[in-house]
């Protein structure tokens, strides 16, 4: 118990990080149901977050406080999913994943980007892999007694590009090591909103969602195929959907940003109407644990082209 403590993420405060350790002795989901009445709990005794939650809970074609009370809960559920809470391996979760539209991820050999956001059920890339789909990660490291875990250890040690929290400088060679990855054919899975300096804004009920500007530095430079993937829970289950790629790139930089834009609106829209209690993200925006978002090194990328 004592390792366990010293390896506390900084994002997590000593009384969750206690709490979480605590919880995860629990068989699932025992855990992730208390976690969630835990934040809604909270809600109320901090009531700066649930008058956020009735806010923008109002701009949506539901009753304000039940939603705004989903909300709570979900995000409670968002910290569970991300920690893997009560998850002993990769084996124990692999039937509450559902993947649809695989259809649309491009053949191996090809250059590819899997586009993942911070809506929704944490964890798409897990969901994918459990469904036979194989990429690399670019993302922050992962810390719980679950991720520790001989299983979990084992399912996440290859196949990663770890991002340091808020350190830019590793960014630079870490989306540079990415590129080379895709042009020699591989498959990256990144986050849309999660690294880089803002891109654009995504105009959506309720508040706007940030999208940053790494994978489309790398999109550019690589030419890649651009799939992207949202994710929802439908009771227990993670349903995990790969939508159709997004327009080739376009050799007028601002064409091709305003069709992506254009693209990845759609969806989102789409997403928050259906699923607006699975969207904590567009009211309490903090990057995930272990996303770094500074600058890009679209520089560095680009003083190195000849060497590939």
């Amino acid at each position: 118990m004592r390792a366990l403590w010293q390896v506390r993420p900084s994002y997590y405060s000593r009384t969750l990080w206690a709490l979480l350790l605590t919880l995860d002795l629990l068989p699932w989901p025992w855990g992730e149901d208390i976690l969630a009445r835990l934040f809604v709990a909270r809600a109320f005794l901090r009531t700066a977050r649930l008058r956020q939650a009735l806010r923008w809970a109002a701009c949506q074609p539901r009753p304000r406080w039940r939603l705004a009370l989903a909300l709570c809960a979900y995000q409670g559920r968002l910290v569970a999913q991300a920690s893997m809470l009560g998850r002993r391996g990769p084996d124990e979760l692999r039937r509450f994943v559902l993947v649809r539209g695989g259809e649309h991820l491009p053949a191996p050999g090809r250059p590819t980007i899997v586009l993942g956001f911070h809506l929704g059920a944490k964890g798409s890339d897990v969901a994918l892999k459990l469904a036979g789909h194989s990429f690399i990660r670019l993302g922050g490291p992962r810390v719980s007694r679950s991720w520790l875990n001989e299983a979990w250890r084992r399912f996440q040690s290859t196949g990663q590009i770890v991002v340091p929290i808020d350190d830019t400088k590793f960014l630079s060679s870490a989306l540079y090591e990415a590129r080379r990855r895709l042009l020699d054919g591989g498959t990256l899975f990144t986050l849309g909103d999660g690294h880089g300096r803002p891109a654009f804004q995504l105009d959506l009920p309720g508040g706007p969602l940030p999208i940053r500007s790494g994978w489309l530095a790398l999109r550019r430079h690589t030419g890649a195929i651009v799939v992207p993937v949202l994710s929802h829970m439908e009771g227990r289950l993670q349903v995990v959907t790969v939508h159709p790629p997004l327009p080739p790139v376009d050799s007028d930089s601002a064409r091709d940003l305003q069709a992506c834009r254009a693209a990845l609106g759609q969806l989102m829209q789409e997403y928050v109407r259906r699923f607006p209690e699975q969207c904590p993200s567009l009211v309490y925006w903090h990057p995930d644990p272990g996303v770094p978002s500074g600058e890009p090194t679209t520089q560095a990328l680009r003083s190195d082209e000849r060497a590939v």
